[in-house]
């Protein structure tokens, strides 16, 4: 189980955060400020966690029927998926800080930065799995709920490193995760309603969604 977002950080010297992230958030965090780690990463994960999203199968099979006839949809969904993985690698850990702040956060921008990127591992892993969890079978169903609990678990580790990062208790590093999310949709809806503009000044009208006058 995840330790204390009180629990202090190791002194012995750096540990592996690829390894050391799943089951200990919180010291793993407080490891990686004290020792100067995990900054080379923070912005790739964050990256990579956007792309791999709008790159999965599922995702590109719902966006088909949006698209004009002809459209590589591989295409559009590896833009979206630059787009969103620039707005998480800037804006997310802008975002936590922000909400974390107005909730009482003392940490500093970098500590959001690398709570919000190395919590993502579980939810990269559950990209990854994507392309498996194609069909009916029964290990599709399976994955689709590995998938779930990876995300869930994502979510958990960002809370508590968030919480260790800024010196909040656990309730509040939630909310600022929740308000941090709130913040990021609009930013998406923003950013979406953008290219939109762009696509129709280009003269290219997505089509209607499927069932819609």
């Amino acid at each position: 189980m995840p330790v204390s977002p009180s629990a202090p950080a190791p002194s012995s010297g750096p540990v592996n955060p690829w390894q050391r992230m799943w089951t200990a958030p919180a010291s793993t965090l407080l490891n990686l400020l004290q020792f100067g780690q995990g900054d080379s990463w923070a912005r790739p994960l964050l990256l990579g966690a956007g792309l791999l999203s709008s790159l999965a199968p599922q995702v590109r099979e719902a966006l088909a029927p949006l698209l004009p006839a002809g459209t590589n949809v591989l295409n559009v969904a590896l833009v979206s998926g630059l787009v969103l993985g620039t707005l998480q690698a800037l804006g997310w850990p802008l975002m936590l800080q922000g909400a974390a702040r107005l909730l009482g956060g003392q940490g500093s921008l970098r500590a959001s930065r690398l709570a919000a990127a190395w919590s993502s591992l579980p939810v990269l892993v559950s990209y990854l799995l994507s392309p498996l969890m194609n069909g009916e079978s029964a290990g599709a169903a399976l994955l689709s709920g590995l998938s779930l609990l990876l995300s869930g678990w994502t979510l958990l580790l960002l809370v508590q490193s968030l919480a260790a990062a800024q010196r909040l208790s656990v309730l509040k590093s939630a909310l600022s995760v929740l308000l941090g999310g709130f913040m990021l949709l609009i930013a998406l809806i923003c950013a979406g309603f953008i290219a939109a503009l762009v696509l129709v000044a280009l003269g290219v009208t997505p089509q209607q969604l499927p069932g819609s006058p």
